[in-house]
């Protein structure tokens, strides 16, 4: 093992870019690097911040990296919003880099880590970038497609990253082989999105952004059909879409999307917060129970993740709905630079072949 090969990640968020540099044994140095809310305004489409956000990547880079001795093995950037995939370390190629670009498939500041990654390769004489368990990847079940309506598909967008790095965790702490693992898994962020991951492939989770599952800090979840017609008729399509997507649930309630910030106004004796809080719960809730009965009620644990996971209130009231059911495992955080960097060694190692999009 060579401690002093490197891959850089990249993992650029809505009003901020993860950068770090990581060798075999974990992080080395990491930097988040925010933007100004009316900087990211002046861009007409989240593709056209590609050089802004590269210049600050690079800057953090130079610092880091000046008078080192560290080489640069790989680079990996977060995937984003593109056409339905298995999971797995991706070549970012052609296409890939297209759809990213021209949000084909929706969308989102994620989108932007492929095309971040493939700028970045030159700089270091690099022939390939990676990306790792894009937000599209999963393996939906052909009856989790189904929705009702037959011009209307379901959909899973999540957060496999994160979940598939938890569920190997949690593995190894069962002492069961990945592929043999069966888990109910809910990533608690800005966005929710709740799966069931069976040998590491997430046969069915909901829409994380606009679709199905419990409404999260800042999106409305699945809502009645009739006051989503209303909504529609009444409103530009741009409206419904940011309404829906940003500017629901929690914040849309109570004004503020810091779970932290409303158990506090919990405990405090806010009637309204209390109300509210407590059908984030039991939406929560219901949803695990959802997914554990289509893992016929075989789910080895319920697992809880994301940033939402480090408050110890929500844990305990969302462990008394569905604590009974199997074990209850909590692993808070994203994790996500970890399993972007895990990603892109085990193929640099060649553990895996790289699949091609």
């Amino acid at each position: 093992m060579n401690n002093n090969e490197a891959v850089i990640v990249i993992n650029p968020g809505s009003t901020s870019t993860k950068v770090a540099l990581y060798n075999r044994g974990g992080e080395l140095q990491t930097e988040s690097i925010r933007h100004v809310q009316a900087e990211l305004d002046k861009f007409h489409r989240i593709s056209d911040q590609l050089d802004y956000r590269l210049k600050h990547i690079k800057k953090f880079l130079q610092s880091e990296l000046a008078n080192s001795d560290i080489k640069i093995v790989g680079i990996v950037g977060r995937g984003g919003i593109v056409k339905p995939l298995s999971g797995g370390t991706y070549r970012i190629n052609d296409a890939f880099l297209k759809d990213a670009f021209e949000g084909t498939y929706g969308e989102h500041a994620s989108n932007l880590g492929s095309l971040l990654a493939h700028k970045l390769k030159s700089d270091f004489n690099l022939v390939e970038s990676y990306t790792v368990d894009p937000v599209s990847s999963g393996n939906m079940m052909p009856i989790a497609e189904i929705s009702g309506v037959p011009e209307i598909k379901r959909v899973g967008r999540g957060h496999p990253l994160n979940m598939k790095i938890t569920a190997r965790k949690i593995a190894k702490l069962q002492n069961i082989p990945f592929e043999k693992t069966n888990y109910v898994i809910a990533h608690l962020g800005g966005g929710i999105s709740i799966s069931l991951v069976q040998g590491g492939k997430l046969l069915d989770v909901n829409d994380a952004l606009m679709g199905m599952g419990p409404f999260s800090p800042n999106r409305a979840g699945a809502l009645p059909l009739r006051g989503v017609m209303k909504l529609c008729y009444s409103l530009r399509e741009d409206e419904v879409k940011a309404k829906l997507s940003k500017n629901s649930g929690l914040k849309a309630y109570l004004g503020t999307e810091e779970v932290s910030e409303i158990i506090k106004r919990v405990k405090s004796g806010d009637a309204k917060a209390k109300l509210i809080y407590e059908a984030f719960v039991y939406q929560v809730a219901k949803e695990l129970g959802a997914y554990f009965a289509a893992s016929k009620g075989k789910a080895q644990a319920i697992i809880i993740t994301g940033g939402i996971a480090y408050n110890d209130k929500f844990n305990n009231d969302l462990k008394e709905y569905v604590g009974c059911l199997t074990e209850f495992h909590i692993y808070a955080g994203e994790n996500e630079m970890e399993a972007l960097a895990e990603g892109a060694f085990r193929v640099i190692d060649n553990f895996e072949e790289p699949k091609e999009y």
